[in-house]
């Protein structure tokens, strides 16, 4: 009989345990993904459900079936989960926390970086734009806000035929590709990517060679080589430093 009794309270205290754990807790503890709403998540500690909001702009990602964190929108899976609370944005930014474009697109290298509601602005290395779909710095004719042309300065020349023949130019999978020596330096260059201007850097010591469509050693391209003797000697005039020539008599 007593075993009868002690079964029967371990049962009723097994089920009543399972009856008070809220159903909105998949397990006791853990983070958990909640409705249509991608920025509202259910945080639970020994089966207590607290329905929070991750703070505005940034929306909750399920990492595990248990585990979750608010991040910025590239980096979160909402899949059907589409509402948003309202925005509470400044002046500055559109809601509290964010990466945005500064609404030039003439000048799509620097972006918004939101928090708490204050902006800083943040520069992309030089020639390329910030793309607000991914929060990373891309070629500027990849980022459909981005006017590539205003912004690097620089309109791709229309191919010129030869004897009424096409140009032969190389292909990549990105399509067909021309090189432009850099009008104002030879250390930089252009590729044009199915018409569209992409900034690239030979470097310190280099200059692109338009031969070979490569950085080379400045005495491998005469044009340039040209330029910088003449740079180094009048840098000696203005210093009153000997040039090459005079160290040499």
């Amino acid at each position: 009989m007593a075993k009868i009794i002690i079964s029967a309270l371990l049962c009723l205290a097994m089920f009543g345990s399972l009856a008070l754990a809220s159903p909105e807790c998949l397990i006791p503890n853990g983070r958990f993904a909640v409705g249509d709403q991608c920025d509202a998540y259910i945080e639970c500690q020994d089966d207590v459900p607290v329905h929070k909001l991750c703070p505005d702009g940034l929306l909750f990602h399920q990492r595990t079936k248990a585990t979750g964190e608010c991040t910025y929108a590239p980096y979160a899976t909402c899949k059907e989960r589409t509402l948003l609370q309202p925005a509470n944005g400044t002046d500055e930014c559109p809601r509290q926390f964010g990466f945005y474009l500064n609404g030039d697109s003439t000048k799509c290298g620097v972006y918004r970086n939101c928090a708490h509601g204050v902006a800083s602005l943040t520069k992309c290395p030089e020639g390329l734009a910030f793309n607000e779909e991914t929060y990373q710095c891309d070629w500027p004719d990849l980022v459909e806000s981005c006017n590539a042309e205003a912004y690097l300065g620089f309109n791709c020349p229309e191919p010129e035929p030869l004897e009424g023949a096409a140009p032969s130019v190389d292909a990549s999978p990105e399509g067909e590709l021309r090189y432009y020596r850099h009008p104002q330096t030879c250390k930089k260059y252009f590729v044009c990517v199915n018409g569209h201007p992409r900034l690239y850097n030979c470097g310190r010591y280099l200059a692109f060679n338009a031969e070979t469509k490569l950085c080379d050693f400045y005495n491998k391209v005469p044009e340039c080589y040209a330029l910088l003797k003449e740079k180094q000697k009048l840098k000696a005039e203005r210093n009153n430093l000997p040039t090459l020539e005079k160290a040499l008599e």
